[in-house]
């Protein structure tokens, strides 16, 4: 009996080491008014973007080792009503999204001064089923009160395994 349950629990840490990977991105939710119709308001402006670092999946057998992670950094123009840490900010990719790499609601990181760094974590494969990135994704703020403002836009691209 002994042996079954050593067996057994072998296998439990075996299953949760390929189960998916649960790193915490600092990426959270933007509390926002909810049933409160989005309005586009000329009053804020795009926000600054900047590829920081782009990761890709890699072959290993770590939860991890698949996943690829993206970094951007936002930073908050002056002369505004607003400060970053009053605001979302809303990731789209223009085009196709096969990746999902952005959540679809609006979202929040940590801030330094007038920026923050997003870390988005997403299902890349390692480097023999990755497809090469190319994709524009477009950022814009949002209010509490559902406010949007103005896209920037980056383009983003990486090869497989890069």
């Amino acid at each position: 009996m002994p042996l079954k349950c050593a067996l057994a629990l072998c296998a439990l840490l075996v299953v949760a080491d390929t189960a998916a990977c649960n790193l915490s991105t600092g990426v959270t939710p933007f509390a926002k008014g909810a049933g409160v119709q989005a309005v586009e308001d000329a009053g804020l402006k795009p926000p600054v973007l900047e590829l920081v670092s782009l990761t890709r999946g890699v072959d290993g057998r770590a939860s991890c080792d698949a996943s690829g992670l993206l970094t951007l950094r936002v930073e908050w123009p002056r002369g505004t009503d607003y400060k970053i840490r009053d605001l979302g900010f809303e990731f789209r990719v223009v085009g196709d999204d096969a990746l999902a790499i952005f959540p679809p609601a609006p979202v929040v990181a940590p801030v330094e001064g007038k920026r923050s760094e997003f870390v988005f974590l997403w299902r890349d494969g390692p480097p023999a089923q990755q497809a090469r990135i190319d994709l524009v994704v477009e950022v814009r703020a949002v209010t509490a009160d559902n406010r949007r403002g103005p896209p920037a836009q980056l383009r983003i691209a990486a090869a497989p395994g890069g």
